[in-house]
């Protein structure tokens, strides 16, 4: 799959919860994130509820799951969990890790999903720069 060499680098994923449940999200591709980042209303939808608890919450029973993020805010503890599947069109990566981000003004971003590392190693990525494009295969 090519893109055309962009900032951001914006796409549409389909992304599958633990419940099942499918929701199409506008992404970006982020080549050095740690992690996907997605908020934590569309995390709730795709039936992960321990998107609706505060991470030092969380943290009480289930302490490696609850890594230090560099975010907007600074940094600060956010929940870890696995997507069930995340697609670019024929492109699939399954158990994706994926972080929680709280923003109380979510509208501001472009974007409701941050594809980082955890899903671009599924596929090997090639950059042409004198073309202008991106490809993942």
């Amino acid at each position: 799959m090519r893109f055309a060499l962009q900032d951001p680098l914006l796409v549409f994923a389909r992304v599958k919860g633990a419940n099942g449940a499918v929701r199409e999200l506008r992404s970006a591709l982020d080549f050095n994130a740690p992690y996907c980042v997605i908020f934590s209303r569309d995390a709730i939808r795709l039936g992960f509820a321990e998107a609706a608890l505060r991470p030092r919450d969380w943290q009480k029973s289930h302490p490696d799951k609850v890594p230090y993020l560099l975010d907007l805010r600074g940094i600060e503890r956010s929940i870890l969990f696995g997507l069930a599947e995340v697609s670019l069109g024929s492109l699939v990566a399954k158990d994706v890790e994926t972080v929680v981000m709280e923003m109380d003004l979510t509208r501001m971003l472009p974007v409701d999903l941050i594809l980082g590392r955890p899903f671009l190693k599924n596929f090997k990525l090639t950059v042409d720069a004198r073309k202008g494009y991106v490809s993942l295969v």
